[in-house]
This record gives C-alpha cells, sequence and structure tokens, in this order.
C-alpha cells in the first residue's frame, strides 16, 4: 500500500484526539489509534530520515519553536531555510544546537524536553550513537509524556532497542514527472514499523510537496497518483 504524503499547515478538527498529529485522515490515523501522539516520542530510520522528522516537526500543531539538535561533528546534511520555506515553513522557527559530543547530545535533549514552550525536538545523531540505548529512550518517553513536547529521534544504522512510541522507516521514492517529462516534487516513502500497541503494524506512504489540508493523503488518493 503506497499513501503519497504532502505537508501542510494542519488545521484543527473536532475528528482529531485531543495530543494527537492528524496525518491522512484515514488508515494511517486509524492504525495510529486517531494520530501521532505529540505528548511522546518517535523514531525514524533510514536514509530520508532526517526528511521525514522535518516534515512531522514543521506540521506539529503545538505552539514554539523546533529545537533540531545534531552532532557539530556531522560531515553533512545541513538544513536549508529556503527548502524549509518551500516546505511551507517557516526558518526563524527552526533552533539548531551543535554538540560537541553524543552524550552532550542527550542531555541538551533532556533540558529541552522539560520546556513547555517548545513546539517539538529533533535529536538527528547523524551516525550510530551506543548511549541512546533502551534506557536513555525510555527516559526520553517518560519525560516527553510528562511534559507534552513532541520529540523525534533520527537513528542512522541499523534499529536498536527503543522504547520510542513508534518507529518509521523512511526511504527516498521516485518522484512523479511533470509537463515535458520535468521531475516533480521530491517524493519520501515511510513505512509505520512498529507501534509501541502493537508489533505488526505497516503502512506506507511518499511525500510529493506542500499544499494538501493534512500531511498525508487518503491511500486511494495515493492510488490514483500513482
Amino acid at each position: 500500500m503506497s499513501l503519497p504524503v504532502r505537508l501542510s499547515v494542519p488545521v484543527a478538527s473536532a475528528l482529531v484526539p485531543a495530543g494527537r498529529l492528524a496525518l491522512d485522515g484515514g488508515r494511517l490515523d486509524a492504525a495510529l489509534n486517531g494520530g501521532l501522539c505529540l505528548a511522546g516520542s518517535h523514531e525514524a530510520h533510514g536514509p530520508a530520515a532526517s526528511g521525514f522528522a522535518l516534515l512531522l516537526a514543521l506540521a506539529c500543531p503545538r505552539p514554539g519553536p523546533i529545537l533540531w539538535i545534531t552532532d557539530v561533528r556531522a560531515p553533512e546534511g545541513h538544513l536549508h531555510g529556503d527548502g524549509i520555506a518551500e516546505l511551507g515553513g517557516d526558518p526563524a522557527r527552526l533552533w539548531l544546537v551543535a554538540a560537541p559530543d553524543p552524550l552532550a547530545m542527550l542531555r541538551a535533549a533532556a533540558e529541552a524536553q522539560r520546556c513547555t514552550a517548545l513546539g517539538a525536538i529533533v535529536i538527528d545523531t547523524i551516525r550510530p550513537l551506543p548511549a541512546l540505548n533502551l534506557t536513555a529512550t525510555r527516559r526520553l518517553q517518560l519525560v516527553a509524556a510528562a511534559h507534552g513536547v513532541f520529540t523525534l529521534i533520527v537513528r542512522h544504522g541499523p534499529p536498536r532497542p527503543s522504547a520510542a512510541l513508534t518507529r518509521w522507516q523512511a526511504d527516498p521514492a521516485p518522484a512523479r514527472r511533470l509537463a515535458a517529462g520535468a521531475p516533480g516534487p521530491p517524493r519520501l516513502a515511510i513505512t509505520l514499523g512498529r507501534d509501541h500497541r502493537k508489533s505488526g503494524a505497516a503502512v506506507a506512504a511518499a511525500h510529493p510537496g506542500a499544499g494538501a489540508a493534512l500531511p498525508f493523503r487518503p491511500a486511494a488518493a495515493a492510488r490514483r497518483a500513482a
């Protein structure tokens, strides 16, 4: 199943449970019991994991800055303001923290989670981070739930044991061609590999650009666009 994903400014709806981020208004939200829980931590893996985390952070309905925590030694993959603006986000809303080492990243995240003025926190590990083990992720999840700060963990390398509420695999997907064979907007294929409430939930999606009423389009629209 392929669900095209489209980032947008979230709209309030009486059908969206409180404290959740509605994604597609259909099967994806149903798999998540109404949407992605905002008072919790979520993990993303794969070559497009950083982009997927950025899309979720920008779509988060919580007001306030997005704190992006990464390793100062990261060789590449830095965020670009013009690209964020093209996705419909405000680059000024993104606050960047370049930590000197992995433990400093975790300490910064732990402090930031207690700041309820933040809209979201993204921990972009850049490389495998052994210190981000089951104990550390359980601590991040407990604090996220206690303070209600949307927390996203970007892991690089193979999946490791984690207490995050959900785990996603994010990969690049082929772009749809436009008129005269021009390449369309970038697409992103994601799979919900694990939900803390069940072990076998798997849903896929793709991101073709900005402009829809919800971050994701329903499955029927995805099949027509494929």
